[in-house]
């Protein structure tokens, strides 16, 4: 009988003795293991642009959902939302493409490029590209873009829109719907009857 009560006292004390070791064993591990947000460019097309090119971007990101994907041109006009974006140079130059992830417990990273725009063959100023019209803009719903020449004489005959999120039209008036609201930019390439091409780009909130 005295035998079995010492050896009962003594499991008792090991339980009592291991057991907080094992807890906080278990609590180091899940700590040591935090989730880090990665950013990486996947495609930049085309790499060598001229001004008016449209250039397209991608990218990939990590981290603890949900994710913001950000893209920032360098040229100060516009920053595009998503993993995929589209943007117009007006200038040459060199400049910075930085795409950033932003995870929901507040870390970032960031993957950048060096893009060099060139000049490209001048062109002069097309008549036809002049005021550029935008109703209200409301996300969801469609928003009406219309270019107005500059006088009556205007002489184009096309013209195309690429809107920072990666849509396209065609037409002095047009149509486009934007389901987020925030900050877009929309570039107008407007050509003649001989062939001369003019670029403008205008940025605009949807609401």
């Amino acid at each position: 009988m005295r035998l079995r009560s010492s050896l009962s006292r003594r499991a008792a004390l090991l339980v009592t003795i291991v057991s907080p070791a094992l807890l906080g064993f278990v609590k180091c591990v899940f700590v040591s293991n935090p989730t880090l947000a990665t950013a990486r460019i996947e495609r930049i097309e085309p790499f060598n642009p001229v001004v008016g090119d449209i250039v397209r971007v991608s990218g990939t990101g990590s981290g603890m959902q949900p994710l913001l994907f950000t893209w920032d041109f360098g040229d100060g006009t516009v920053v595009a939302d998503g993993m995929q974006a589209a943007h117009t140079y007006l200038r040459p130059g060199s400049f910075k493409v930085e795409f950033t992830v932003r995870d929901s417990s507040g870390n970032a990273a960031r993957d950048t490029k060096q893009l060099v725009v060139a000049p490209g063959i001048p062109t002069p100023k097309i008549p036809g590209m002049g005021m550029v019209l935008i109703s209200k803009a409301v996300a969801g719903q469609p928003v009406v873009f219309k270019a107005l020449p500059l006088d009556a004489n205007g002489d184009a005959v096309s013209y195309l829109w690429t809107f920072s999120d990666g849509q396209s039209a065609s037409g002095a008036q047009v149509t486009a719907t934007f389901p987020v609201a925030g900050m877009y930019s929309a570039s107008i390439a407007t050509t003649n009857a001989r062939g001369e091409t003019a670029v403008a780009q205008v940025t605009f909130h949807v609401n």
